[in-house]
């Protein structure tokens, strides 16, 4: 009978562990082969459904004072459950329910690789999480607190005075801030020096709106029967279809450039087993629902309706999606479950440099300043069947390593990462030439620092103004167009530059929409070349055709000349059918995977947001006229049966974009919000005076005069020519110069010789 207890409470906790629906039939299995406490599962169901529901309808009341004692046991019996799903975890990796190489799901893998770190801070977190779910359940249910009002209560309590305490106050060590004032550390750490943490890796997402979860703590929004929501997928194929609609203003580099600054501020990972650290698959290889005794309390996949018109001739009903990695919260409380950036949250180049001193290490030469390469391309990876879809012998032999496991995800974004570490190095001989006296780590740390303030002026001067609009980036302080000399007065210490949940789970995303599935390779004449396309679902993870001819320098001006896609609910199949895919024909979809992703993290409904940018509250589909064309509130009125219920990226791709900006209102609030944050929250951003790492007046007047297309031209093999915006078209209004023309801008690093540098910096910087 003891052992019969213990499965059915591993599967009931499972459910309070989550609350996902496959969690719920784990209960329904147990009972086909123990002894149950009660009359029948059913009658436990309804129970447990019937009280969920109660408690939303009860009045509002406090929770009791409670003590250190009561919060430490609180603690102790949440750890204690989670070290007893070691039987559970054993049993699902004996079954042989695993993720396969080469498939989809470890494409999937690969783009959401956790840190070992990173999951020793998920089982933290969801250790608070059960330990809030006992205080709710022991204190809530009997003082008829609502779900979300305990939650909000929940998040007033402070873990500080239990042993999970120790585990979120990292940096209070003075000694933990005692590296070169210089230069930022690798993880970012103490680029606050009252706050270390803030801006650091492996930290929360930032809320802008308390999360919504149906239990309030952790349940994703529509698990609930009495309140369900739309399959995702059923939304991406009601919502999407594959039109090519080029923008014939823009680039795909204008795309990938986004891709490449999103990958630099966040990352979120995919939970692994809490005790062994196994992978976790949530379908069958035939592409059903793992048995519920095998199901993991992290699954929460994607169910693709039967008649799905892509997915059906292939027999596949289950799409894989496991629930990403948490943190514990910001301010050390109890209460609803947040996720882990993995990424450091300010532009600091770490996709280049990796986020920790052990990554940035395994990808330094040691010699002369520089970064690692193979043949000057990105150096190979060491484990290529954990890092590419090992497809053929080819893809075998080329698989790059750099500071994120997102390099090889598609030939651009590879090419893009490619420029940057050639840059890094043509930076680093430069500087050993106007200062041979520096040392491999003065000339190692000096090209990132510079590296790092390229980006950022890349980013807020020639990309934002793009995406955001002109007048737009100007209103919010964004356009760092209209300074030209000088420095800014922006920095403030009380600002956290944390990534928000809704920026990179889906304001970030608006770029998937202008990918194209084809991928054109231009000669120098901005013609095609021959065998000119290749298709962009043959070669997710798989990065071989990189060093193939002149491939590399064909990438690179089909990046400035090929048309991106306008930002519209109009998807690639490349990316709504074949992302990730391999020979089976068939792949995952990024719109299903987006939206499950937000219902995962707690995010509120569009209309939520889109009150919180100041638009008009929404009380009917009708009234999203303002910002969203009839035909898309007539799809979404098809699939939503209220306008609540619109999950945050649907509805931001639904938007028509205004005023000059390639994304719609709520999006570009979004991204507005976090951009003034990444620039005001970050103490080492290029033009902050008066700090140690504050570069001298004539370093400034260079970096302004970084562009994408000195890169472009300087880093390629053979690319003769381009145009001074690479995320516009060419034309009569942005011609083509030849790569040696001072039409294209290049950085004078004189400017850093010794005497005139970090010699003079500082007090440059204060006069």
């Amino acid at each position: 009978m003891a052992c019969s207890m213990l499965v059915v409470l591993v599967a009931v906790g499972i459910v309070f562990q989550f609350g996902s629906q496959t969690a719920m039939t784990s209960v329904l299995e147990a009972s086909a082969f123990v002894k149950l406490p009660f009359a029948s599962v059913n009658s436990y169901v309804n129970f447990y459904n019937d009280v969920s529901q109660s408690r939303n309808r009860r009045a509002v009341s406090r929770l009791p004072v409670l003590t250190s004692l009561e919060l430490e046991n609180s603690v102790s019996i949440a750890e204690s459950f989670v070290s007893k799903m070691y039987t559970h975890e054993v049993n699902i990796a004996g079954s042989g329910v695993k993720i396969l190489p080469g498939t989809p799901a470890q494409g999937q893998l690969i783009d959401s690789q956790p840190s070992l770190e990173a999951l020793q801070m998920n089982r933290d977190a969801l250790v608070a999480l059960r330990a809030s779910k006992y205080i709710a359940s022991k204190h809530c249910l009997r003082l008829r607190i609502s779900d979300d009002e305990c939650a909000r209560q929940l998040a007033d309590l402070k873990l500080s005075p239990t042993s999970l305490g120790k585990k979120c106050v990292t940096g209070a060590d003075p000694a933990f801030c005692a590296g070169d004032p210089r230069f930022r550390s690798q993880d970012d750490s103490c680029n606050h020096r009252s706050h270390p943490t803030w801006g650091m890796s492996n930290t929360p997402y930032r809320r802008l709106l308390f999360p919504a979860y149906d239990d309030g703590l952790s349940t994703p929004r529509g698990s609930s029967r009495s309140r369900p929501l739309p399959s995702p997928r059923a939304i991406s194929v009601g919502m999407t279809i594959d039109e090519d609609r080029p923008d014939r203003h823009s680039t795909l580099a204008l795309m990938q450039w986004g891709q490449f600054v999103f990958n630099d501020m966040a990352h979120t990972v995919t939970s692994h087993m809490f005790n062994t650290g196994s992978t976790i698959n949530c379908c069958t290889p035939e592409g059903f629902p793992v048995s519920p005794r095998h199901s993991h309390s992290a699954c929460f996949p994607i169910e693709v309706p039967k008649k799905d018109p892509f997915y059906a001739k292939f027999g596949r009903t289950c799409m894989n999606y496991v629930r990403s990695v948490a943190a514990l919260r910001q301010d050390c409380s109890f209460g609803p479950l947040d996720q882990l950036n993995q990424a450091t949250p300010v532009l600091d180049a770490s996709m280049i440099y990796g986020t920790s001193d052990e990554v940035t290490a395994s990808l330094r030469s040691f010699t002369s300043g520089k970064l690692l390469n193979n043949g000057n391309f990105l150096p190979q990876s060491s484990t290529p069947e954990t890092d590419c879809q090992i497809r053929d012998s080819a893809s075998v032999n080329v698989c790059y390593a750099s500071g994120d496991s997102r390099v090889n995800l598609n030939p651009h974004t590879t090419v893009m990462y490619t420029l940057w570490m050639r840059e890094h190095n043509r930076i680093a001989d430069q500087l050993a030439r106007v200062n041979p006296q520096w040392s491999d780590e003065r000339l190692f740390q000096e090209s990132r620092k510079l590296v790092g303030a390229m980006i950022q002026h890349i980013t807020y001067n020639e990309f934002l103004p793009l995406v955001l609009g002109g007048k737009y980036s100007r209103r919010r302080g964004l356009a760092l167009f209209a300074r030209n000399s000088g420095y800014s007065d922006l920095y403030d210490e009380f600002i956290d530059p944390s990534v928000s949940n809704a920026f990179a789970t889906a304001a970030a995303k608006f770029t998937n929409s202008l990918m194209s599935g084809q991928i054109e390779l231009v000669a120098e004449d901005r013609s095609s070349t021959d065998n000119s396309i290749i298709e962009l679902k043959e070669h997710y993870n798989s990065p071989s055709i990189m060093e193939s001819g002149d491939n590399f320098d064909n990438l690179i001006r089909g990046l400035a000349t090929q048309s991106g896609q306008k930002m519209d609910t109009k998807y690639s199949k490349a990316v709504t059918q074949f992302l990730y895919s391999d020979d089976s024909n068939y792949g995952l979809d990024a719109i299903s995977l987006d939206i499950q992703r937000g219902r995962d993290h707690g995010l509120p409904g569009y209309n939520a947001y889109r009150t919180f940018c100041g638009l008009k509250p929404a009380s009917s589909f009708e009234d999203l006229q303002d910002t969203i064309p009839k035909a898309s509130i007539a799809k979404l009125k098809s699939l939503y049966k209220k306008v609540d219920d619109i999950d945050l990226i649907v509805g931001g791709i639904s938007e028509a974009p205004q005023d000059g900006a390639v994304v719609g209102p709520t999006f570009r609030c979004i991204l507005a919000e976090q951009f003034i944050k990444t620039r005001a929250g970050d103490r080492f951003f290029y033009d902050n005076p008066g700090q140690p790492s504050s570069f001298s007046k004539r370093q400034l007047d260079e970096i302004r005069k970084a562009n994408l297309a000195r890169v472009m031209c300087d880093n390629s093999d053979h690319v003769a020519t381009m145009q001074k915006s690479v995320f516009i078209k060419p034309g009569p209004e942005n011609k083509l110069f030849h790569c040696t023309s001072s039409q294209i801008p290049s950085l004078n690093l004189d400017a850093w010789r010794e005497e005139e540098g970090y010699l003079t910096a500082t007090t440059n910087a204060s006069s």
